[in-house]
């Protein structure tokens, strides 16, 4: 039910999302649809629910396979959760139809704020690295906006990479050179 709503979302746009049109392309009655989501509004807030539970699936799997050290570990899961290309290209347009939804509804921001805040939660390290850290989630969402939008392709395949692992640097102790607690570098 689900993904026949985001295949429609994708296609057709939010607007078009009915629970007629979802049932019809489940294969479904509009009954046994309703027995699962009473609402269009409903059946939106579960695509939202799932895309959420789908990115913190991604990023504790990250977590759990970093084999670097537990400083930054964090920050690089959330870059690599945004960067993990396993979502694949109906997913993406899913994403762009929900994130474009949610950037024009402030009550759709307001609900899954406190999930945005809590990914976006800076690292309990000194300062210098935890902003290392923090610059490593802006540009991660910016890498991830830039494929939603569909223009991540003219950075080429050897510079993303290179820009990767150079965010990806910036999450560890040597990320920009040793660096005293108030971020000054040690000569």
């Amino acid at each position: 039910m689900l993904a026949a709503a985001g295949t429609l979302a994708a296609e057709q746009g939010l607007h078009a999302l009915t629970l007629d049109k979802v049932a019809e392309r489940a294969g479904l009655t509009k009954g046994a649809l309703q027995y699962h989501f009473k609402s269009r509004q409903g059946l939106i807030e579960a695509l939202y629910e799932q895309v959420i539970s789908e990115a913190q699936s991604r990023m504790d799997a990250h977590r759990r396979a970093d084999q670097g050290e537990p400083e930054g570990a964090p920050a690089r899961a959330y870059l690599r959760g945004a960067d993990d290309d396993t979502q694949g290209v109906g997913r993406i347009d899913v994403l762009r139809v929900l994130t474009a939804h949610s950037l024009s509804d402030a009550t759709v921001r307001q609900r899954y704020l406190p999930v945005l805040r809590e990914w976006m939660t800076p690292d309990p390290l000194p300062l210098a690295w935890a902003a290392r850290a923090m610059i490593c989630r802006l540009a991660a969402d910016g890498l991830w906006i830039s494929r939603l939008i569909g223009y991540d392709d003219v950075i080429g395949d050897e510079l993303m990479a290179e820009i990767r692992r150079q965010l990806e640097q910036l999450t560890t102790s040597q990320g920009a050179g040793t660096q005293l607690d108030d971020g000054r570098a040690q000569s």
